[in-house]
């Protein structure tokens, strides 16, 4: 769900109030507190309902070496353009510094609150995670983006993708076809409302927020503040 208003495209790609009543109003009717308990129904913002999907072992994505000191959680939204812009603009210099030398790890966790579309290309991520290639997979969707559900991430173009990464086709298309990753495209959706999460992409770094595609000097400031043990 991983900010700037659907009306307006501000850097912080924060979630309009509008949007955010159009999931939360029918869902709070529906279920109120029993949200968290597991098994709600979400409604996001083009009115389809999420239930539980097949069961599958899921691991979030991470780039960088798992045992480095500082983690820093991406919640993002593939149709997301700050998400698009914080990947082509700041990942690569975050990656040089941070990343490659093994200061910080970087973990992907889905926030696909704009649409249906958002939802597919996460769960199809993921199918591209599957063969290892998540990652590859995530930066041509962000180079790819071609406006909010404008049926640019269809199905047939997210295979075609797949195929432009050399991914074994076969495979990927059971596993989108299949819906294989949508419970877990669904759990982090769920942990960014328990969190209260609102706009995308957000970012905690050693569990300190940051909301937006801030410039890499506020990434660096604080990773370099829990590097110092500060």
């Amino acid at each position: 769900m991983g900010a700037g208003s659907v009306s307006k495209r501000r850097a912080d790609r924060r979630v309009a109030p509008r949007a955010r009543r159009r999931w939360l109003v029918p869902l709070v009717v529906a279920v109120g507190t029993a949200l968290f308990a597991g098994g709600a129904y979400l409604v996001l913002r083009d009115g389809e309902a999420l239930g539980s999907g097949p069961s599958v072992a899921y691991t979030p994505p991470v780039r960088g070496n798992a045992n480095a000191p500082v983690t820093i959680v991406e919640y993002g939204d593939f149709q997301c353009p700050s998400c698009g812009a914080f990947t082509r603009g700041v990942e690569p210099e975050l990656v040089r510094r941070y990343i490659d030398t093994g200061k910080a790890k970087l973990v992907f966790r889905h926030f696909p609150w704009i649409g249906a579309e958002s939802r597919r290309a996460a769960e199809a991520a993921s199918c591209a995670g599957a063969q290892g290639r998540f990652w590859e997979y995530h930066d041509l969707l962000y180079a790819s983006q071609h406006g909010e559900n404008s049926g640019f991430f269809s199905t047939d173009n997210l295979k075609r993708f797949a195929t432009q990464i050399g991914l074994d086709r076969a495979a990927f298309d059971v596993c989108v076809d299949g819906r294989t990753y949508r419970a877990a495209v669904e759990a982090d959706f769920n942990e960014v409302l328990a969190l209260g999460l609102n706009g995308t992409p957000t970012f905690l770094i050693n569990g300190q927020r940051i909301v937006g595609a801030q410039p890499i000097t506020t990434f660096a400031a604080i990773i370099d503040s829990k590097l110092a043990g500060r």
